[in-house]
């Protein structure tokens, strides 16, 4: 099966009630294991790339690896660029082939942060691709922003309808207390807002800063209404964990392959657990 667009996963989800997990790849490994993890547990997934892998690897190459791999299995898979800022590569991810880009305008006041996001739907629409645009502020970090808890902006049932509506962005990520990164404290979920915004909607709605939350909390989330859920912090954290311990334990041993496949086979696992505990696995 090629790359689908990245929307009709998530309405197909939102229309059977589970939510799909969206995991941020670094490089061949990382894209492997995820779908790996997707074909075992017979799972939609979507991968995710920041605009820091885009630049290292370019869109192009992005797009031809996964290709690689999703021509060959019949899960439904997506290519998803996270947290675009720049006009120009969200373009370039948009003319190689992505099966969605996201416009992240959200430090802009709500105007500016409609017209930024509808100039990319416009262009993205004319290839077939959707688009992710996000109101509110999260907390954490994300590449290069940083933003204090303090300064964080809850996402509103009204705000999410006008910038929809007026945007006509395809799927909205909203700000309900979670955060990017890894927790330092206990996070203020509005889970009743999510819930809310759910009610009054018929567009998909995204879930930021999955990493670090527990099962029960993710469920949470799936049931008030995330049709799409991030991850990668815990993903990169297990990535380098891995090669830490096999380093440590292997000191002798000169074969990566056997440290790659370790590194591989805990990728693996950190996203079968994601997967069934969004209620995506046995949906393919």
């Amino acid at each position: 099966m090629s790359l689908e667009n990245t929307v009709q996963i998530l309405y197909t989800a939102c229309k059977a009630g589970y939510c799909v997990g969206a995991f941020n790849i670094v490089d061949y490994l990382s894209l492997e294991a995820v779908i790996h993890a997707a074909e075992t547990h017979h799972a939609p997934v979507i991968l995710q790339t920041s605009s820091t892998t885009v630049r290292r690897y370019g869109a192009e190459r992005l797009v031809a690896l996964t290709r690689t791999l999703a021509d060959r299995t019949p899960i439904p898979i997506g290519l998803h660029l996270d947290h675009g800022t720049e006009f120009e590569l969200i373009k370039e991810c948009i003319k190689a082939g992505y099966s969605s880009v996201m416009i992240d305008a959200s430090r802009y006041a709500f105007e500016e942060n409609i017209a930024r996001t509808h100039q990319v739907v416009e262009l993205a629409h004319c290839y077939g691709v959707s688009v992710e645009g996000e109101i509110g502020v999260l907390a954490g970090v994300e590449d290069d922003l940083v933003v204090q808890h303090d300064k964080a902006i809850y996402t509103t049932p009204e705000e999410a309808i006008e910038f929809q509506a007026r945007s006509e962005v395809d799927f909205l990520a909203v700000a309900v207390g979670t955060a990017h990164g890894f927790y330092k404290e206990e996070p203020r979920l509005d889970v009743e807002t999510l819930r809310e915004i759910h009610k009054r909607v018929s567009f998909p709605l995204v879930i930021h800063g999955g990493s670090g939350l527990s099962m029960q909390t993710l469920q949470t989330l799936v049931s008030a209404g995330a049709a799409k859920l991030n991850i990668s912090t815990q993903l990169k954290k297990d990535y380098i964990d891995s090669l830490e311990s096999y380093l440590s334990a292997h000191s002798n041993e000169y074969n990566p392959m056997r440290m790659l496949d370790n590194t591989h086979d805990q990728l693996v696992k950190t996203v079968g657990a994601y997967l069934q505990v969004l209620g995506s696995a046995g949906r393919v």
